[in-house]
């Protein structure tokens, strides 16, 4: 049985960290949908180079545009077997996502989300320091910052509600180290890959 998993959160909240040690205990590709934007912008490809004006400005990249980049990696893989970080960032995104996987005969195993405050993710912030930036970023500003934070929350609830009716929805407190947070996971995973 294939694993298809996604994983949800605030930035900032540690989901790259925990897809990676998913996908390396699972033996799943890992996709950072933030990273396939960005290779596409440093490619300057056609959709790339949409979603350069849009992510300078701290403005998530249009849903058929985000969706055609991750459909576009996903073949590349059957369409299973991966983890995909940062997606779905808006309920629309999920529901074709999850109709395309369907559609496929992969349907989407679950989607974990990492429920972190806002000021733990200050705190973090705070704690790796300014000099620690990713020089390839040109959003990590705190206007960007900011304003990817109250997107966040206007699109999360409708995103959570979907999910935790059809049962996919993992929940886990992020607000705590990376070992317990990913044991709690892995648990979980263990129960519905079974």
């Amino acid at each position: 049985m294939s694993l298809n998993l996604f994983i949800i959160g605030p930035s900032g909240c540690g989901k790259s960290t925990q897809a990676k040690l998913i996908a390396e205990k699972y033996n799943l590709k890992h996709f950072s949908m933030g990273q396939l934007l960005r290779d596409e912008m440093a490619a300057k490809s056609e959709l790339g180079l949409k979603a350069q004006s849009y992510v300078d400005q701290g403005i998530w990249a249009p849903d058929d545009l985000v969706i055609a980049i991750l459909k576009d990696n996903l073949q590349k893989v059957n369409n299973e077997n991966f983890i995909v970080d940062g997606f779905p960032r808006m309920l629309i995104q999920g529901e074709e996502i999850e109709a395309y996987l369907k559609s496929n005969n992969k349907p989407m195993s679950a989607l974990i989300f990492l429920d972190v405050t806002f000021e733990e993710i200050m705190a973090r912030r705070q704690r790796l320091g300014q000099t620690f930036q990713d020089a390839a970023r040109t959003d990590n500003t705190p206007e960007a910052i900011a304003q990817r934070q109250k997107s966040y929350d206007d699109t999360i609830n409708p995103i959570l509600d979907y999910f935790s009716r059809s049962e996919r929805l993992i929940k886990v407190d992020g607000n705590r180290p990376v070992e317990p947070i990913i044991g709690d996971i892995c648990q979980i995973i263990d129960k519905i890959s079974k």
